[in-house]
């Protein structure tokens, strides 16, 4: 990995991980480097080292180094508290937000702080492989799609999380097309969005920085977001690296998503993986 600066890429660093004849493991994070995409509402991320070994010798030969961190809570991978959005001044069960927030200790009712470890059976969408093509902006997963999908896959039940690839990860080295700022971007439709809910899912997500449909950059679209936060309590996740899952087929699995306890916060970085059996997939 270039280390002077953003490689342009998730795919050239190999993390070993611990393995298991019986299952395989799957990490669906990007690495957070600076220069990554990020939206331009939220901070990008930074990364300084503060102390470099060699500075401050303890005895012996002994050294240490440190760095320091600054990022927005929705840059890289990350999940939404249901706090992120509020309709009239409302989060999700009926919460007043409006009264109970100050730039020093945020957001008091929907905190990331609420948010619970996300585990249970997750299930993968690979809309490209639904669509059987390369997706663009024009693309939205609804009704249609789930069922079409579902139709041939273990259908959600209360509990699951659900991701859905579009592809767009391939972008990620192109910050432009990859937030689609001029373009849109493919995504969850509110019907489907409507669909998953029925269903009792606790969180879902895709690989694109706005997880719900954008396929007019010039209307706003959170109509996705303020159902699933706002109305259904339903967890969001974004800027998930679905890729090799993907690859290796692996449709189903056990998720495990495990947010920071940020008090006040709207959102956290999230470091998610999936759990296959070996046998499972390519």
């Amino acid at each position: 990995m270039n280390m002077t600066g953003w490689s342009g890429g998730f795919a050239d660093l190999t993390v070993p991980w611990p393995v298991a004849p019986e299952v395989r493991v799957f990490d669906l994070a990007v690495a957070l480097e600076p220069g990554m995409p990020k939206h331009p509402y939220h901070p990008p991320y930074g990364f300084v080292l503060a102390k470099r070994h060699g500075e401050g010798m303890y005895p012996n030969g002994i050294s240490s180094a440190m760095e320091m961190i600054t990022m927005g809570a929705h840059v890289g991978t990350h999940v939404d508290s249901l706090g992120h959005i509020a309709k009239d001044g409302l989060v999700h069960g009926g919460r007043p937000v409006m009264e109970t927030q100050s730039p020093t200790e945020g957001i008091q009712v929907g905190s990331t702080e609420e948010c619970p470890p996300l585990i249970g059976q997750g299930h993968l969408i690979d809309a490209v492989e639904l669509f059987g093509r390369d997706l663009t902006p024009a693309d939205g997963v609804g009704v249609a799609e789930l069922e079409k999908w579902f139709g041939e896959h273990p259908e959600p039940t209360p509990g699951s999380v659900v991701l859905v690839r579009t592809g767009w990860m391939r972008y990620w080295g192109d910050s432009d097309r990859y937030l689609g700022l001029k373009t849109g971007l493919p995504g969850m439709k509110r019907e489907g969005a409507e669909w998953l809910s029925a269903r009792g899912i606790v969180a879902t997500g895709s690989d694109t920085v706005n997880y719900e449909h954008k396929p007019d950059i010039a209307k706003v679209a959170l109509s996705v977001h303020e159902h699933n936060l706002v109305e259904k309590g339903i967890y969001i996740l974004e800027c998930m690296n679905l890729e090799t899952l993907a690859e290796h087929r692996v449709y189903d699995f056990t998720f495990v998503g495990l947010p920071l306890r940020i008090r006040g916060g709207t959102g956290s970085p999230l470091r998610p993986i999936a759990i296959a059996p070996q046998h499972q997939g390519d």
